[in-house]
C-alpha cells in the first residue's frame, strides 16, 4: 500500500509541474508574435560570483520563472526597433505520408493515463509506447544518443522529490539509472556528439537553483559547469562538441547563453522583451532555434539566429503555443509541438522556412517534448 501511494503522489507532482509550464506558456495566448530582428552584440564576459543559499521551488521551472541579475554580468543593451518582417501564415496542414520515414521521433505523452514516453517513425507512423508498466512512475524529456542506440530520460519513479535520468535502449529495454541515486531534482539530458558525456541540469548541492552539469555516459564524475545563484537550463551541445548553449535567467528573464564545453567564456545571445527558452543548434552548428514570447502577445513561437546572436526572425506564424523545436538531421525540417486546434498540445512538422506544415499526431491528450533521430 506504500508503494501505491508513493507512486501516485509521484505521478501527480510530475504532471502538476508539467500543468504548471503549460499554463505560464498559454495564459496570455493570442495570434502569434510578429518577428523581432536582433542585431548581433559583441559577447559579454561574464565574472565568477559567489554561490548564493537563496531558496527556490524545484518544481518552479517555468517559462515565467525570474531571478537576480547576477554581480558581474552586463546585460546587452536594448535591440532598437527594426521593421518587421512579414510572414505569410500557414493556411493549411496536411498528414505527412506513410512512405518519406527518415528516422524516430521520441516524445513524452498522456494518452494513456500517466506521462510516458512514446516512439514512432518521424512520418506519424507506428506510434507506440516506450515506458509502461508497474513501477515505471512517469517519463518525460527523452534525448537520442548520437548512435540512435539509447535514449535518456527524466522519471520520478524512483520518489517524487528526486527526479532522475535513467538511460534505455532504443526499443525500451534496459531501462536503468545514469548516475547513483541523488536526492535533487535532474533533468533536461542531452548527448555529447561523442556519445560520452551526458549534459543535464540539476538543483543538486548547497544552492537551490538550477545549475549545468556534465557526467560521463557510465554515470561516473558528474561536474558543474555554471556555478551561479540563478537559474541555468536546458543546456545543449554544439554538433563539435566545443560549445555549450542554453537558457538562464541571469539578468532577470530568460535569455540564450553560449559557454565552451568548460563553462568557461559565457556570453548572452538573447535580450528581448520576452522570455526566450529551449535552445537547440542546427546540425552545421551555424544556427539556433529557440522558442520566444517576445513582441508582447505572450503566445510563444519558433525562432532561428546565427550561432552568434545575430539575425533574429521568426519561423512559422501559427496561432498558439509552440514547444522544443528540433532541427532535422540534414536541417531542411524541424518538429516541434504546437497548440494550434485546441489547448491540448500535438507533434508537428515543418520545412526549415516555416512552410509545408504536417501534423504528426492527433489525440485529444498532450505530446511535447520531441526528440528526433535520423
Amino acid at each position: 500500500m506504500r508503494q501505491f501511494k508513493q507512486q501516485t503522489v509521484s505521478r501527480v507532482v510530475l504532471l502538476m509541474f508539467l500543468i504548471v509550464i503549460t499554463i505560464s506558456a498559454c495564459s496570455k495566448a493570442s495570434p502569434a508574435p510578429q518577428p523581432i530582428p536582433l542585431a548581433g552584440a559583441p559577447a559579454t564576459s561574464v565574472v565568477a560570483v559567489p554561490t548564493s543559499s537563496a531558496a527556490l521551488s524545484p518544481l518552479a521551472d517555468t517559462a515565467t520563472q525570474g531571478g537576480v541579475p547576477a554581480p558581474g554580468i552586463s546585460p546587452l543593451p536594448t535591440p532598437q526597433a527594426q521593421p518587421k518582417a512579414v510572414i505569410a501564415p500557414t493556411s493549411s496542414v496536411t498528414t505527412q505520408g506513410s512512405d518519406d520515414v527518415q528516422g524516430k521521433v521520441v516524445w513524452q505523452s498522456d494518452r494513456s493515463g500517466d506521462l510516458q514516453l512514446w516512439i514512432m517513425d518521424d512520418n506519424g507512423q507506428n506510434q507506440r509506447q516506450l515506458t509502461q508498466g508497474e513501477g515505471v512512475g512517469t517519463n518525460a524529456e527523452a534525448a537520442w544518443s548520437p548512435d540512435g542506440k539509447q535514449i535518456a530520460f527524466v522519471t520520478d519513479r524512483d520518489g517524487p522529490q528526486a527526479l532522475q535520468i535513467y538511460i534505455m535502449n532504443a526499443d525500451g529495454t534496459n531501462q536503468h539509472r545514469l548516475m547513483p541515486f541523488h536526492a535533487s531534482h535532474n533533468w533536461s539530458p542531452d548527448w555529447s556528439p561523442d556519445g560520452r558525456q551526458v549534459l543535464f541540469q540539476t538543483n543538486r548541492g548547497e544552492k537551490a537553483n538550477f545549475q549545468i552539469y556534465v557526467v560521463n555516459a557510465d554515470g561516473s564524475d558528474p561536474r558543474n559547469l555554471s556555478s551561479q545563484p540563478v537559474n541555468d537550463r536546458r543546456p545543449r551541445w554544439s554538433p563539435d562538441g566545443n560549445q555549450i548553449v542554453f537558457a538562464s535567467d541571469r539578468t532577470g528573464q530568460l535569455a540564450i547563453y553560449l559557454m565552451n564545453a568548460d563553462g568557461s567564456n559565457v556570453r548572452q545571445l538573447t535580450n528581448s522583451d520576452g522570455q526566450d527558452d529551449m535552445p537547440r543548434w542546427s546540425p552545421d552548428g551555424r544556427e539556433i532555434l529557440f522558442q520566444s514570447n517576445r513582441g508582447g502577445s505572450g503566445a510563444f513561437g519558433v525562432y532561428v539566429m546565427q550561432a552568434d546572436g545575430s539575425n533574429v526572425r521568426q519561423i512559422g506564424n501559427f496561432a498558439g503555443n509552440v514547444n522544443a523545436s528540433v532541427w532535422a538531421r540534414d536541417g531542411r525540417a524541424i518538429v516541434f509541438a504546437l497548440t494550434r486546434d485546441d489547448p491540448m498540445w500535438d507533434l508537428y512538422l515543418m520545412d526549415r522556412d516555416g512552410s509545408n506544415l504536417r501534423r504528426l499526431t492527433d489525440n485529444p491528450k498532450t505530446d511535447r517534448f520531441p526528440s528526433w533521430h535520423q
